[in-house]
């Protein structure tokens, strides 16, 4: 291990004014030894800042720092750093993301919504913009989708499972065998989507749209409990033979238009369903909405009905929307009235959440507005609708991109409200 600290180890008891730290420790930041214990607080300490060391190629000084700190509870890595650090997991690639507490994406195509369950299935916290700008470039659902799953999961023995999904199109017929891996998951998911869409599909003579069998294979997947390799932690996919189903009757609820934001709100928040129901982690999603987006500010409002006989209820099509929190983006700024609005409906509904993107994307540049003077500024200009002018003018240096991604930045800081 890459320490040369000499250090008297901290005990790692904790504080029994933290009555829960012990169960949430074990719980979700202590991973199985090669023995198949679990981790002590030390361990973790080693691991993450082993992890850490390499990472930042860190001085000692700079390590002692952070050791000391660690075990004697006054700061901590993230999270994630927590689960993932130091692990050869996290050192691949295509898992970067993983140590990540927070991630934002633009949902302008399928592959979006796919990263978007690759994200959470890393545990990362996912956030999605969902202003017209972005989904009104997916498009039109053209197929309806006529979906059975088939198949028992762990069902195929595991020396013979398939990793990575694969799928067969004959005709107007499908099969998807959903593959035994994140990835198999995720592509599974994101090509039932894709098929809504696809345009080599026969349509009906006397209707509009093309009629597709779907035959969703989860026979490859692994039963509940066994070992996630790498990542840690142990499969339940109960969730996951009803995610094609209860996706493929959102999308045939819109053959022949656009999708609209919830809708694509629900989409994400099925695979959510599922992930958290795997155990993988928790509930943690933002999405983001334009601010004139009546159907989405009310989408949460009498989530929970009573019947006549005082029986309290969630509906059964918008359970998933409780996955995410719903943020309404003004690219102006909010009156009085309406931020009084938004707090009121908070508080009676812990929803109405309201975001005003100018001081978020001016926090996100503080290294272009370094005065206040500067923020002033740039805030009148994005009022007017004229923020990518103002950056222009004063950075020509900055590419098409780089102009586009700074202006974008309310989708990394959904807080600056």
């Amino acid at each position: 291990m890459v320490r040369e600290l000499e250090r008297k180890r901290q005990s790692a008891k904790f504080p029994e004014t933290a009555p829960a730290a012990n169960p949430v420790f074990f719980r979700t930041y202590s991973r199985r030894t090669a023995a198949g214990l679990r981790e002590t607080w030390d361990e973790v300490c080693d691991r993450t800042l082993t992890g850490l060391i390499k990472l930042g190629k860190l001085r000692p000084e700079e390590v002692a720092t952070l050791d000391l700190m660690q075990r004697s509870l006054k700061a901590l890595p993230s999270g994630r750093w927590l689960w993932v650090g130091g692990t050869d997991w996290i050192t691949k690639p295509k898992n970067f993301s993983g140590a990540y507490n927070c991630t934002s994406t633009n949902l302008e195509d399928w592959s979006a919504f796919g990263l978007m369950m690759d994200l959470a299935m890393m545990g990362c916290g996912t956030g999605a913009v969902l202003e017209p700008q972005y989904i009104n470039q997916l498009p039109p659902i053209r197929n309806h989708l006529n979906v059975t799953v088939q198949g028992e999961i762990g069902s195929t023995p595991k020396q013979l499972r398939r990793e990575y999904t694969e799928t067969y199109i004959e005709g107007n017929s499908v099969t998807i065998h959903v593959g035994d891996s994140r990835e198999g998951w995720v592509e599974s998911y994101q090509t039932l989507l894709k098929l809504s869409t696809d345009e080599r599909f026969t349509k009906v003579e006397t209707q509009n749209f093309a009629s597709v069998q779907v035959l969703v294979d989860i026979s490859d997947v692994r039963k509940a409990g066994e070992t996630l390799n790498g990542f840690g932690g142990v499969a339940n996919p109960v969730k996951l033979p009803g995610l094609y189903q209860r996706c493929a009757s959102i999308l045939n609820k819109a053959v022949g238009r656009q999708l609209s934001s919830v809708e694509c709100c629900l989409l994400i928040d099925q695979a959510a369903v599922t992930i958290v129901a795997g155990n993988i982690r928790r509930s943690a999603g933002m999405r983001q909405f334009t601010a004139d987006d009546q159907q989405a500010a009310s989408a949460k409002d009498n989530l929970w009905q009573q019947d006549e006989n005082g029986n309290w209820r969630i509906d059964p099509e918008r359970d998933a929307l409780r996955m995410a929190n719903h943020t309404r983006v003004f690219h102006r700024k909010p009156t009085l009235e309406e931020c009084l609005n938004a707090v009121r409906k908070q508080y009676y509904s812990g929803e109405g959440a309201i975001q005003w993107a100018g001081e978020a994307v001016a926090r996100a540049n503080i290294d272009l507005l370094s005065t206040p003077a500067l923020k002033v500024e740039f805030l009148q200009s994005y009022e007017q609708g004229k923020a990518k002018q103002w950056l222009q003018e004063r950075y020509p240096n900055f590419d098409a991109n780089e102009l586009e991604h700074r202006l974008a930045r309310y989708g990394l800081n959904p807080c600056g409200k």
